[in-house]
């Protein structure tokens, strides 16, 4: 199993900011309420210390950027701006520890093959801008808690969330106090699936 990969803290260069790519799960927001509200309610109920992730902070990480340039994110922006992902669903129904970086995470039994090729590429085009990237194998997540000192229970009963995702953002790690807001910067969307129009005649 893969590890939470933790980027290196360089010193921010002037006009760079810390950014990642990531899969919002609030959006589209009626289909995804009431998975969205049962994730909050669940990692607020989990047992365990350390620190529980703020409802606004959720999300589904494709690729961790650093700090990266105002240059460096124009050409990003870019290069994404070719890609062709079509929406996918998937369920989060694993609740998971990783002891090395002491985070308590959800993922599920399947990745979505729509998913694993967004993250791939996403990971490409930031290898090609000379940005480190993880080299383990991508592994969905939605961090719900950090700085856990010791294993936690995690119950018998495993949940099971279906989310639907038909954009991803590029976003901003901004600190807030003592902890970290999350802005979006550039979002796009994913090819919805064409209906297919039968021949009336």
């Amino acid at each position: 199993m893969s590890h939470h990969f933790r980027q290196p803290d360089f010193p921010p260069q002037p006009g760079s900011q810390r950014m990642f790519f990531a899969l919002p799960l609030t959006v589209p927001p009626a289909a995804n309420l009431a998975p969205y509200q049962g994730l909050c309610q669940l990692k607020d109920a989990l047992p365990g210390k350390g620190r529980t992730i703020p409802d606004a902070n959720l999300h589904l990480t494709l690729a961790f950027l650093g700090q990266i340039t105002d240059e460096q994110t124009r050409q990003l922006v870019a290069a994404v701006n070719q890609l062709t992902i079509p929406a996918f669903s998937m369920h989060f129904n694993l609740l998971r520890y990783w002891k090395r970086s002491r985070v308590l995470w959800l993922g599920g039994d399947i990745c979505p093959e729509p998913l694993g090729r967004l993250a791939e590429q996403l990971n490409q085009l930031a290898l090609d801008l000379g940005l480190i990237q993880d080299a383990r194998r991508y592994t969905p997540h939605i961090t719900l808690r950090k700085n856990l000192r010791q294993r936690p229970v995690i119950p018998d009963e495993q949940p099971d969330f279906l989310f639907h995702f038909q954009r991803f953002g590029l976003y901003i790690s901004e600190p807030d106090g003592p902890g970290v807001r999350y802005r979006l910067a550039n979002q796009w969307p994913l090819i919805q699936p064409e209906i297919a129009v039968q021949d009336s005649e």
